[in-house]
């Protein structure tokens, strides 16, 4: 039996460790099951119903699915099993790219990130992780400080939903701010790092590409455009009150 799944079973799920997985990636059925046990993981099911609501996002869109990374990585074990996939991917593309800082995102991918760098830094000792803070707007604008130009950077974000989203807003973060006035900023490491992608963009708004660990086909639309609002499904914020449980059909 598969050595996670046996764990789940047994209620291990904070016994799952790198160690189990080695040098093979770990599939996609196994990370549903981790983010289940921890109820992070919806999608809707089967066609649209006007008896089972369906997601409305922040950004106003509507949805079809929903993922908390958060309940997932606010665990530090979990954290560093996700952050060592990551690692594995990026070993792969960049296998001799020496990297200097890790930034990602406030607030799912701060721990994310760091346990990147931990990892890469057995690697490079010197490596430091930056959190790129979030402004008025609630967007990853803000580093404190900056990054030296002569510094190679990696953006790893928790999850990716569109190629304009935090992941490029995170780049573009670490590139405009530079350690010292009107000096260039840092070199940035072309493709970028996400832990799950639900998008249908694989490229950020520069062109450049992004190496995700886990897709889904989750589909968004415009409130008019929604098929799910067309066949009386109501649009609920996951997050808010009781309506994770509502919209896994539990009241």
């Amino acid at each position: 039996m598969n050595k996670i799944f046996e764990l789940l079973k047994q209620g291990g799920v904070f016994e799952i460790s790198p160690k189990i997985l080695g040098d093979k990636p770990m599939t996609k059925t196994e990370m549903v099951a981790i983010f289940n046990t921890l109820d992070a993981f919806w999608l809707y099911d089967g066609e649209p119903t006007s008896e089972k609501p369906h997601a409305l996002l922040k950004s106003g869109l509507h949805s079809n699915g929903f993922i908390s990374c958060n309940n997932v990585l606010k665990h530090p074990v979990l954290c560093k099993l996700f952050a060592n996939e990551i690692v594995k991917l990026f070993e792969i593309e960049y296998p001799s790219e020496k990297v200097d800082v890790v930034v990602s995102s406030a607030y799912s991918a701060i721990n994310l990130g760091y346990e990147v760098a931990r990892r890469l830094s057995k690697k490079f000792p010197e490596i430091e992780h930056i959190i790129v803070e979030k402004d008025y707007e609630n967007n990853p604008t803000v580093i404190r400080g900056g990054i030296p130009a002569s510094k190679s950077v990696l953006v790893i974000n928790e999850l990716m939903t569109t190629g304009e989203g935090s992941t490029w807003q995170t780049k573009q973060a670490a590139a405009m701010f530079s350690h010292e006035p009107n000096k260039p900023g840092p070199k940035i490491i072309d493709k970028s790092f996400v832990l799950v992608h639900r998008s249908k963009d694989y490229n950020l708004n520069d062109g450049s590409e992004v190496i995700a660990t886990f897709h889904f086909d989750i589909e968004d639309w415009n409130p008019e455009d929604c098929p799910y609002c067309k066949a009386g499904s109501k649009a609920i914020k996951p997050k808010i009150g009781n309506n994770w449980n509502i919209i896994h059909g539990r009241v």
